[in-house]
């Protein structure tokens, strides 16, 4: 009898235990499904948390009164369609989509302690410096005073700690950074505006989802082949940098989106830097036994033997990524810009080329790039293959555009 009434018992639980999963499962699938209704569910924290913060004067910046004003003309809050790692939520305001993000913590402290145990932060003219001089060693990028002044001062209430230790974290945030300093460059989504650490940029229109196996069953030929020649030529103007290339260490091809005037950029900065200092990074002396120990991300470095030591600089680039992870992906399940279209052998060559540079088409010092020349004769392979779809296809159009024009670098 007793025995009867526990296996009762324990089914009863078990029973208990998988509707609520389901109720779980089912709930969080409807979230995402529903974007407004997750925003609601995950998202409307991270709005209270920074309208909280700005009443009690510790948050400062556009951002907040455009977010938290009683007269905001933002609405339709979601959660992001992609990339909820950056974004956490997107909102509308006049018919323009915001990209809601959040700086990353970092562990450079603003403040130093006196002899009472008193916590001093710098005096505002100490903390234009401060941010001066990191934009010099993170950026290689010189800005005068009256720009850092404009930049800080219009954030900043006088001597406010909090609002400086906030914007602080900002000028930490690669994303962030990259956003302001290539601004006019229009490589990522324009920051417009911040609050605290919270910042907003425009949304992009994501042009390819997540690649998956039913691209092998899609018609779908000429609008990959069309990304991947657009995608080249945002690769090509990094290149063309001032004062020197970006490299990009993560190339995910649903990350590439355009704005509203159809231009494309990447959505997120996080892994992007300029080419000195991820030569830096990569040949920083970490101890190493291989050469994926001095990996970075997509970006490959190398192992001195000898000294067990990454002491190289990046060895491959923006363009051998692209050719691995962008056009022929990770296999059958994620496949790239090329999986499922018939290539010429030429094309498949250069491809093949790109991954795996031969010497005399690697760049000096970097083994595993291949030199603007490759890429050249890869993006008009490219183009005529484009060509030759539209014209199966019936359609009387010519592929718009010229090669880019580049001028010859020894180690880009």
């Amino acid at each position: 009898m007793l025995a009867a009434l526990r296996r009762k018992f324990r089914l009863g639980m078990q029973r208990t235990v998988l509707i609520a999963v389901l109720l779980a499962v089912g709930l969080f699938s409807y979230a995402f499904l529903n974007l407004s209704f997750c925003f609601k569910l995950m998202s409307h924290r991270s709005l209270t948390h920074m309208c909280q913060k700005y009443e009690h004067h510790e948050f400062s910046g556009s951002l907040c009164e455009e977010l938290c004003g009683s007269q905001s003309s933002f609405d339709n809050f979601q959660c992001p369609l992609n990339d909820m790692k950056t974004i956490l939520f997107t909102a509308e305001k006049n018919g323009d989509m915001y990209a809601v993000k959040l700086a990353k913590h970092n562990d450079d402290d603003l403040s130093w302690t006196n002899s009472k145990g008193e916590s001093i932060y710098p005096k505002i003219e100490e903390f234009h410096e401060i941010v001066k001089l990191h934009i010099i060693l993170a950026y290689n990028v010189t800005l005068d005073d009256n720009m850092i002044r404009a930049l800080v001062n219009q954030e900043i209430a006088d001597n406010n700690s909090q609002q400086m230790v906030s914007f602080w974290r900002l000028f930490k945030d690669n994303n962030y950074m990259m956003g302001k300093l290539f601004d006019e460059e229009s490589v990522f989504p324009a920051v417009l505006g911040s609050c605290g650490p919270y910042y907003a940029t425009e949304g992009l229109e994501i042009v390819q989802a997540n690649p998956s196996i039913i691209q092998y069953l899609a018609s779908n030929r000429q609008q990959r082949l069309k990304h991947a020649l657009n995608i080249m030529e945002y690769i090509f103007r990094l290149e063309e940098m001032k004062p020197e290339p970006l490299r990009m260490c993560k190339m995910q091809v649903n990350r590439f989106g355009l704005t509203p005037d159809r231009r494309l950029k990447y959505q997120s900065a996080e892994h992007v830097y300029v080419e000195s200092q991820l030569d830096k990074r990569m040949s920083n002396g970490v101890k190493c036994h291989t050469n994926q120990d001095c990996n970075f991300h997509a970006c490959r470095g190398l192992c001195d033997a000898e000294r067990q030591a990454c002491t190289h600089v990046q060895q491959n680039n923006n363009f051998q990524i692209f050719c691995e992870h962008v056009l022929l992906g990770s296999g059958t399940f994620q496949p790239g810009l090329l999986s499922g279209i018939r290539l010429p052998r030429s094309l498949q060559k250069l491809v093949k080329m790109c991954v795996q540079p031969p010497k005399e088409h690697q760049l000096p010092d970097r083994r595993q790039a291949p030199n603007l020349q490759l890429a050249l004769r890869l993006y008009n392979e490219l183009k005529q293959l484009l060509q030759a779809v539209i014209t199966a296809s019936g359609a009387d159009t010519e592929v718009e555009g010229e090669a880019p024009r580049l001028r010859q670098r020894g180690g880009a």
